[in-house]
């Protein structure tokens, strides 16, 4: 974004005479530029291929949302703004950036219908939490190490491969895999980049909302006043005419001329090329366009007479033994729009099969889940709808994702414009919020700021929340709960204490100082005994709690011996590698150990703490300089 701004205010191979402009696609990437530059005087058509408005934002004749559904992190999102201006209602659901409603609110049910207890809930996302940290671990250290770029799902086998795990711990890994994998996501976990998959990607303030009346209410009124062509299948736009020619829509209904064209066209249209550019895309846009990937969500919704589940509960999450097969939540519209239906939601391949089957399949295949969700046969529903986006000629496919391979700096190749005449705008495009209908209206408002020079037209960016750094914060944070409760008060306090004498962490914050208390392990040591030894891989630190530890050049001559307080092993958390000496007990010790991962982990969850040990990284060396200068 920053690249862009800059060309916003230099105007940088951008002509002056932008009058007359075309806007292909009327989601609301498209719309969001046309309203824009309405506003500002500048003639728009907005040539849309279908006979309605929207795009993959669509609200069904029964109030029911196909496309879009919610506005995911309700504080500080353009959406929210939008829908403010325009007056047009919300209701606020709750939830997080990984699960709709949230999931202190989700209700759990194993195959069955069994509800899950707060401990069964709990031990089921904290065996996910230890995976998913192993994995971001995992990250880090091809990130250091450069190496190539591998799927979700091989990243997985490696974490799990030095791992025993009971059946129940199996099933959970899969069920929350598949969550944000392939029900979020939009892609099996074969096809995920594990490297890049969510790299950069920003989310606002806690919480979801729906539309009242349905996502289309905002297209509609977004769109009000605006000459919008619909059933105009746009074929080619050429812009390789002599120095000076007008670019040029052709549609099976006619040619558009104008001073510029916005092209908001889905990712999946591109990779089928289903629309001509004369000359052909440049190389590294069609290269962008063939690396990233076109993922499928599939929503089946269940019409009733009358609810038949609990009416206040949001979301149910069905956590059986099948979910390849199965969808991970059942939505209750209900609690927000008061229909008597239940919306599954299923991605990746699974959903490009459920698209493809006819009603019967779709209904056996509903019935399935609901008897697993719930403990009885399930009312066969007045209705079934089931979405049809991956074989929509007009999207093909729900939203992008990060494919193996790719990488995010391929969504911002494919947002650069071409000679200064041909803008796009999109999910896709957008390098903070991809695969969000947030991030394609926000695409929008940066194509028309582009295209007039007009920074002040670009959303106002809140302070937000990497999405990487909210899903360990989270993780973080059910950690710090589970741990805090397990010691007593004299423990804690114990711990607490013995890590203010430590010059490492008597620097931190005392908030601060008693999460991290919780994550030390004890451990102790006999006389003799070889702490750790020169060679040997450095995984974590110690704060000696009794006795002394002994410390020996790989040779074996001593240089110290550490007491009570004193800390081992603590730059290895910034520079993990390999002893370079050996510790021994000198009689019966006692320490405090914490692994570099959970130190990490801490470090991120409070900045704080993080900046006040750089300061004291920083002090040490300044006085270890001025040591050897006076030496000298």
């Amino acid at each position: 974004m920053r690249q862009s701004v800059a060309r916003l205010v230099s105007g940088e191979g951008i002509p002056v005479d932008m009058r007359r402009v075309v806007v292909v696609g009327a989601g609301l990437a498209g719309l969001g530029a046309a309203r824009t530059l309405h506003d500002r005087g500048i003639q728009v058509v907005v040539l849309e291929a279908r006979d309605r408005i929207g795009g993959r934002a669509y609200t069904n004749e029964h109030g029911v949302d196909l496309g879009a559904h919610w506005i995911h992190g309700s504080e500080g999102n353009p959406l929210t703004n939008l829908a403010r201006q325009l007056a047009v209602p919300t209701v606020f659901v709750g939830g997080d950036s990984s699960y709709s409603g949230g999931w202190d609110q989700l209700l759990l049910r194993g195959a069955g219908g069994e509800t899950y207890t707060q401990e069964a809930k709990l031990r089921s996302i904290l065996v996910a939490d230890e995976i998913r940290d192993a994995l971001e671990a995992l990250r880090r250290r091809c990130a250091r190490d450069g190496a190539a770029d591998i799927s979700v799902r091989d990243a997985l086998a490696q974490v799990l491969s030095s791992r025993e795990l009971s059946d129940e711990a199996k099933r959970a890994i899969e069920w929350h895999t598949a969550l944000w994998a392939r029900d979020d996501c939009a892609a099996d976990d074969t096809e995920l980049s594990f490297l890049w998959w969510d790299e950069g990607y920003q989310v606002y303030g806690y919480g979801d909302s729906v539309f009242v009346d349905g996502f289309g209410s905002l297209a509609s009124s977004l769109a009000r006043g605006l000459d919008i062509r619909c059933g105009h299948v746009v074929r080619k736009v050429d812009y390789g005419g002599p120095s000076g020619t007008l670019p040029v829509v052709e549609t099976d209904r006619g040619e558009f001329e104008a001073d510029a064209v916005i092209v908001t066209l889905p990712l999946g249209v591109l990779k089928a090329d289903a629309v001509a550019f004369d000359p052909p895309l440049p190389r590294d846009k069609r290269d962008a366009i063939a690396r990233l990937g076109m993922g499928a969500l599939a929503k089946v919704v269940l019409h009733y007479d009358a609810p038949f589940w609990p009416t206040e509960q949001y979301v149910f999450g069905l956590h059986g033994d099948s979910v390849s097969s199965r969808p991970t939540v059942a939505v209750n519209l209900w609690k927000t729009h008061r229909q008597p239906s239940l919306v599954l939601l299923a991605g990746g391949s699974l959903a490009r099969c459920i698209e493809s089957w006819d009603e019967d399949a779709v209904r056996q295949w509903s019935r399935e889940a609901l008897r697993d969700l719930f403990e009885f046969e399930p009312p066969e529903a007045l209705r079934v709808e089931t979405t049809d986006w991956s074989r929509d000629p007009f999207s093909r496919g729900a939203y992008s994702f990060v494919s193996v391979g790719s990488t995010p700096a391929d969504i911002d190749a494919l947002a650069e414009p071409l000679a200064g005449r041909v803008f796009f705008a999109g999910e896709a495009t957008y390098r903070h919020h991809w695969a969000g209908a947030h991030g394609a209206y926000a695409s929008g408002l940066r194509e028309a700021a582009r295209l007039t020079r007009d920074p002040t037209i670009l959303p106002q960016r809140a302070f937000t929340e990497n999405r990487r750094w909210r899903d360990m914060m989270l993780r973080a944070t059910r950690l710090f709960n589970v741990l805090s409760t397990a010691l007593s008060q004299e423990e804690r306090l114990a711990r607490i204490g013995l890590l203010g004498e430590s010059e490492i962490f008597s620097v931190v914050p005392s908030g601060e100082l008693a999460a991290l208390a919780t994550m030390f392990e004890p451990v102790t040591f006999t006389d003799g005994e070889t702490v750790f030894a020169a060679g040997d891989p450095a995984t974590h630190m110690l704060v000696i709690a009794s006795g002394a530890l002994e410390i020996r050049t790989p040779s074996g001559v001593r240089v110290a011996v550490l007491t009570r307080g004193s800390t081992l092993g603590e730059y290895g958390a910034l520079e993990a590698g390999l002893r370079t000496a050996t510790v021994v007990s000198r009689g019966t010790s006692s320490a405090l150990q914490l692994d570099y991962d959970r130190f990490q982990r801490f470090l991120l969850a409070f900045p704080e703490s993080c900046l006040a040990l750089l300061k004291l990284t920083v002090s040490r060396l300044l006085d270890s300089d001025a040591h050897r200068s006076d030496r000298a």
